[in-house]
């Protein structure tokens, strides 16, 4: 129910003129609520749109969050500065060859806890990995490539006591490698030693061309 402008009596929504007075106020409030219905159905475009402008806002925020965290050494690492130049990939990492299906390093090669370097050829590619002797003597081996910065192709390097992303700068001490996995830690490469060697399976290696 609504009232008559001029005398206050009530009015039916639908009567055009108050039964009381004869007054037609009743068309102009109709009028007004028509204009607000029209009104209405105008704006019910913009809480769409304001969902799927949120909605749009978290896929990109999600995005750059995962590029942030993708760059992050897990917890783990020290903070060098990036060799993206000319020092870029190793270039005298030592070329091997299977025999059979195994690639075997000589134990000898990797004392010292000197990160030895080598390279695999593989589908037209050089795999790129290398072998350390951590402090407790165990054997780390690990591609010279990382999640985070594989697409620059610019692996690793030495220095002091860690092995250096070229891209970002982080760097891992020998017993770092293989604890973690992610961000710009060293993709661990399966291995044993046997006897004198450092036994690598050639269907291991040849598992991480995609970061080649």
């Amino acid at each position: 129910m609504s009232v008559c402008d001029k005398c206050g009596k009530e009015m039916t929504e639908k009567a055009n003129f108050c039964k009381a007075c004869g007054s037609g106020v009743q068309a102009s409030a109709g009028l007004d609520q028509k204009k607000s219905r029209v009104m209405n159905k105008e704006n019910n475009w913009i809480k769409p749109v304001a969902i799927a402008a949120g909605v749009v806002l978290v896929v990109v925020a999600v995005w750059l969050l995962k590029d942030i965290v993708m760059a992050q050494p897990g917890g783990m690492g020290a903070n060098f500065a990036p060799q993206r130049g000319a020092a870029g990939r190793q270039t005298n990492a030592v070329a091997v060859l299977a025999e059979g299906e195994e690639v075997r390093i000589p134990l000898a090669s990797v004392e010292g806890g000197q990160a030895r370097f080598f390279a695999y050829a593989a589908g037209g590619k050089s795999l790129g990995f290398f072998v350390m002797r951590a402090p407790d003597g165990s054997i780390r081996t690990a591609f010279d490539a990382c999640m985070a910065c594989n697409h620059a192709k610019l692996g690793y390097r030495q220095q002091g006591e860690h092995v250096v992303c070229n891209n970002c700068g982080m760097g891992f001490k020998a017993a770092e490698i293989g604890n973690r996995g992610g961000g710009c830690n060293p993709i661990t490469l399966n291995s044993i030693v046997a006897g004198r060697y450092v036994v690598i399976q050639k269907r291991d290696l040849e598992a991480g061309a995609g970061y080649f």
